[in-house]
């Protein structure tokens, strides 16, 4: 009598992610583009613009601003993309879904900055940007966590210090919700706040070496 062998559940990780960083390298790299559309040109005649093509640029200030701020953002959400999927060598499909929702709300910020480049002090242009970025950087934040909760570690080649990569994960949203607040006062001046990301992950990740440090002398 012959027996059949157990069934096996088909793997997990059965999709190569070379794919699915291709189309996200070039959905980042097209929305990152397309930011610089969000800045108005201004109509001037030739005749005018030597004298009133300085005052018109430098009317455009809090547009340009925000776009500075939306492309290093943009800029950081790829680099942790970046670093998020470059310990797997597959994927499998709820990595693909929060992934698909990670680029849905980044393809949106061209258009939320856009809005709320027109209309700094309107309250409720300047939260659309805010909530875009905070749901953007929590569906990051949520793709992080499947990763390292849901992959074996045999299908894991290098991985970021968990200390580094909770701390990204808890501080752009925090300092989202930190604007969001900010707006209720100053839609404008709440543009200010991303200021501090740069500055407490540098924190963070200064934290993290130096416990790091202690714990091999100790």
């Amino acid at each position: 009598m012959t027996t059949m062998p157990p069934e096996t559940s088909p793997p997990r990780e059965t999709l190569n992610k070379s794919r699915l960083e291709s189309l996200s390298d070039g959905i980042f790299a097209f929305a990152m583009t397309l930011l610089v559309l969000s800045l108005t040109v201004p109509m001037i005649s030739d005749a005018d613009a030597i004298i009133v093509l300085p005052g018109k640029l430098a009317e455009i200030w809090p547009e340009f601003i925000l776009f500075v701020i939306a492309f290093f953002i943009l800029s950081g959400f790829w680099l942790s993309h970046h670093r998020i999927l470059s310990p797997v060598n597959f994927v499998d499909e709820w990595v693909i879904r929060i992934n698909f929702l990670v680029l849905f709300f980044v393809v949106l910020i061209p258009f939320t900055t856009s809005v709320s480049g027109d209309y700094t002090s309107v309250l409720e242009a300047v939260l659309l940007f805010h909530v875009n970025l905070l749901l953007g950087s929590l569906m990051l934040t949520l793709l992080w966590v499947y990763i390292r909760r849901n992959f074996s570690k045999l299908s894991l080649e290098t991985l970021e210090p968990f200390s580094l990569g909770l701390s990204r994960g808890v501080i752009i949203p925090a300092v989202c919700l930190f604007a969001i607040g900010v707006s209720f006062i100053s839609p404008q001046d709440s543009m200010w706040s991303y200021l501090l990301i740069p500055i407490l992950i540098s924190l963070a990740r200064h934290w993290g070496f130096w416990r790091k440090r202690t714990a091999n002398t100790a």
